[in-house]
């Protein structure tokens, strides 16, 4: 015998109507009600037709998730804050790997708008002008994560680089560092490279320490940008002493740690070394590494119960404003406190 709506309505001891809200605007079912019909449903075994559902709603209850490459190590923290909110607000998730290409951010959107999903949340390393002006035309909620909008009117949920550079540099100058030097993403990258190293020189000079364009190097956020920065650094030594590196991401410290042992280094005895993100390898490395946490989860999270307040009417500005997630300087054993002499 098959089994219907009109057999849920029935087991349930509500009308048809009622469970159709259940299954398409279960926000405005009270509780007790919600939970007789979601009994039923799972005592009768019925699984609503989902094609059906989103014609008659014109909603399909599913958000889109576009990350810049799945291969990143933030982004199954991201995605589990997207995906544990997402299901608590009854929806689901669709994600779309970039590959950190910006015409397949581009191609992600369409593929978004052809599945039908109520909001688009995109991570990426930024967003050029032009994808800003697209993504603002579309008629559905779009947030951003780990990003900002050039024209600061789409929201999004992301850390204060500039804020947390600087506190990076003010843990290393309260354990007497002053000689520091920078592995920083490229300063092209608005989002993180550039306001990582702003942040990064903001504190050098409120400390009143001056800056050498010798102690700094640029990679691209990956260990093997880590290791060649560091080797750069390294040649430089001997003209201008450091006894501290701070790297911009977790990957880049790494690679610069791997460095410094290649070259009969210790850390933290001869070099101390942040990083930047607390990505699950920061703590299995040796020694474990002193690194900025960024709350991949929870931004996650905020920006999908965001949207879903949008889509519910419920009081959020639909336009522009960055929110920043806390983040903490989490100490580990990758930094030394050193004495005066040791700066000579």
């Amino acid at each position: 015998m098959e089994v219907t709506i009109k057999s849920v309505a029935k087991e349930a001891g509500v009308s048809i109507s009622t469970v159709s809200r259940v299954v398409n605007a279960p926000e405005g079912v009270r509780d007790e009600t919600k939970r007789r019909v979601l009994d039923a449903m799972e005592k009768l075994d019925y699984r609503p037709n989902a094609v059906a559902r989103s014609l008659s709603s014109k909603r399909t209850r599913t958000l889109g998730l576009i990350v810049p490459n799945v291969s990143d190590f933030f982004v199954s923290e991201l995605y589990k804050g997207v995906n544990r909110a997402a299901t608590s607000r009854g929806m689901k998730v669709i994600l779309y790997d970039s590959d950190s290409n910006q015409s397949r951010v581009v191609l992600g959107v369409e593929f978004m708008k052809e599945h039908r999903v109520d909001g688009i949340i995109v991570s990426s390393d930024y967003i050029p002008s032009a994808h800003d002006n697209m993504l603002k035309r579309l008629k559905i909620p779009v947030v951003l994560t780990l990003t900002e909008s050039p024209s600061a009117e789409l929201p999004s949920f992301k850390t204060d680089d500039v804020g947390a550079a600087f506190d990076t540099v003010k843990y290393l100058v309260s354990r007497g560092h002053t000689k520091i030097a920078m592995i920083s993403g490229h300063l092209k990258d608005e989002v993180s490279g550039k306001s990582r190293f702003n942040g990064y020189q903001m504190a050098l000079k409120h400390f009143n320490i001056n800056y050498d364009e010798r102690l700094v190097a640029y990679g691209d956020w990956r260990y093997q940008h880590g290791y060649a920065a560091m080797t750069d650094l390294l040649a430089n030594r001997a003209e201008v002493k450091f006894t501290a590196v701070f790297a911009a991401s977790d990957e880049m410290a790494v690679g610069a740690m791997r460095c410094l042992y290649d070259n009969n280094l210790r850390v933290p005895e001869d070099i101390s070394v942040v990083g930047f993100d607390d990505i699950a390898m920061a703590d299995m490395v040796t020694p474990k590494l002193t690194t900025v946490r960024q709350s991949f989860e929870q931004i996650g999270s905020e920006a999908v119960h965001y949207i879903i307040d949008l889509l519910e009417g419920k009081s959020r500005p639909a336009n522009g404003g960055s929110h920043y997630i806390p983040y903490q300087v989490i100490g580990r054993e990758s930094v030394t406190v050193i004495s005066d002499e040791a700066l000579d």
